[in-house]
């Protein structure tokens, strides 16, 4: 895509990650980020809708991430994050302790992101916890979504087989049809040594550059 379009993209899909909310043209147009006339963000967001980039709610004017979007976003648009000294500190303080390393960086990072997450030492010891956390997503305000969504940790084993030949060597990301934990989820994973695998599961609405950034800081310390 042109730059132009890319930077329009960026903008809707990073403030539809911290509001939850469809961006309109009026917040594209008044952004200190863009030089540009209201006729050609209109253009150029009908523009992103029909190459699927975007949808269009019914109820909303405004404009929201396609599965299609986010792949996009991640991998030709998003910079990672690197975690500040305090995460990078509690972390690391908590991999120096004697027992339950993982566990307790597995509660700790599901409070950073506001999500839940999954540790493996390997297919017969699953361990998952922020669960809380993914259900207060705005996301999960549809009952049904929900039940669909919770019923998923009632088969983790094998979504978790699933996962583990998904996972490469290096921080993977799995959104929608790709995500075995559900196609209106994401997942963010990491294998940890040779049976181990550390994942943060949230709504595809997620902060995928944190995530990662996180999730790479685990690996470097433990």
């Amino acid at each position: 895509m042109e730059n132009r379009k890319d930077k329009l993209l960026q903008l809707i899909i990073e403030n539809y990650l911290e509001t939850a909310d469809p961006v309109g043209s009026k917040f594209l147009i008044e952004s200190a980020d863009l030089e540009l006339s209201g006729a050609t963000v209109r253009n150029e967001m009908r523009e992103l809708e029909e190459e699927g980039f975007l949808s269009h709610p019914h109820t909303s004017a405004g404009r929201i991430p396609t599965e299609k979007g986010y792949d996009y976003y991640i991998g030709k648009i998003m910079k990672v994050y690197k975690p500040d000294n305090k995460i990078k500190n509690e972390l690391g303080k908590i991999a120096k302790e004697d027992e339950d390393v993982l566990k307790k960086i597995a509660k700790q990072v599901a409070e950073y992101l506001d999500n839940s997450v999954i540790f493996a030492s390997d297919l017969n010891s699953i361990y998952y916890t922020g669960i809380s956390n993914l259900f207060s997503q705005p996301e999960f305000r549809d009952y049904a979504h929900t039940v669909s969504v919770s019923a998923i940790f009632d088969e983790c084993e094998d979504r978790m087989e699933s996962l583990y030949e998904a996972i490469g060597s290096d921080v993977e990301i799995l959104v929608g049809k790709n995500n075995p934990f559900g196609n209106t989820c994401g997942i963010v994973a990491i294998k940890m040594g040779e049976t181990g695998l550390f994942a943060v599961l949230g709504p595809m609405r997620m902060d995928y550059s944190k995530t990662v950034g996180i999730l790479k800081l685990i690996k470097e310390i433990i």
